[in-house]
């Protein structure tokens, strides 16, 4: 779980939610996730989310509903109809010379902004579409995307992106064709059919916006995940053979460190 002002985000896979630690979330290659929002604020927020550097909303925007609300994102959304499911693959050599190799691949950057608070004296009145602050999407639930236009509302929220200075060290590399790639390393693709629905809704004027870092890894130092290392997994002690809860960096009874 990452959570930074009032706002949580977390990586669910096989319907679980994922450990996060030191914003690294570990979780088999060829792995179907979602993202899973969660808005603590008494006001909505827009949210913009961008994978490997790619904007999956296709310049839209979510809008999470206020007061502990959630909100799970499943797949791309180029229509608002359906799509693909995030899936999670190893980056080859094969990869890397067709695609090339990029410096934010493997990170899913959440980028949120809380509606403004409003003074009662400033309250505007506004008929719906017309002449205000931003036009979205939304679910049938508490689920919206912005997209270019402007609107006063009583549902949805607008995001932006950012930069990360969050340092990744992974000392696990493999050497192919005179290169290093990081074994831990991978990629979001396109997965399989989702027939998750979005709708157009509305949100007025927005605060500063935040950033949430999150990197997703598929090995570790001791080869390839094969179990997804959720929020119930308990960790197993290399040195005495002890088990710890996940979120515990070193172990109660040796102090060898878990992580």
């Amino acid at each position: 779980m990452v959570y930074r002002e009032k706002f949580v985000a977390v990586v669910k896979c096989d319907g679980r939610i994922l450990r996060e630690i030191n914003n690294v979330v570990t979780l088999p290659f060829g792995s179907e996730y979602s993202i899973l929002f969660k808005n603590l604020e008494g006001r909505k927020a827009s949210v913009n989310v961008s994978i490997d550097g790619q904007d999956v909303l296709y310049n839209k925007s979510l809008i999470i509903e206020p007061n502990e609300k959630e909100f799970e994102l499943k797949r791309f959304i180029e229509n608002l109809d359906q799509g693909n499911k995030f899936k999670f693959i190893q980056k080859t050599q094969k990869i890397v010379d067709h695609r090339g190799d990029r410096i934010d691949d493997g990170l899913i950057r959440i980028e949120f902004a809380f509606e403004q608070k409003v003074i009662q004296d400033q309250i505007q009145i506004c008929r719906p579409f017309t002449c205000c602050p931003s036009m979205s999407v939304w679910e049938t639930n508490h689920f919206y995307v912005n997209c270019s236009g402007n609107t006063i509302s009583t549902t949805p929220q607008n995001i932006n992106f950012g930069s990360s200075n969050n340092d990744f060290n992974v000392l696990s590399t493999l050497t192919i064709n005179e290169q290093q790639i990081n074994v831990d390393e991978g990629i979001t693709v396109q997965g399989g059919q989702s027939n998750q629905q979005f709708y157009y809704g509305n949100i007025g004027l927005l605060e500063q916006s935040n950033v949430i870092i999150i990197k997703l890894r598929g090995e570790t130092s001791k080869g390839k995940v094969k179990k997804s290392i959720t929020v119930k997994s308990k960790l197993k002690c290399p040195t005495c053979g002890t088990k710890s809860k996940s979120n515990i960096k070193f172990c109660s009874e040796c102090g060898t460190s878990l992580i």
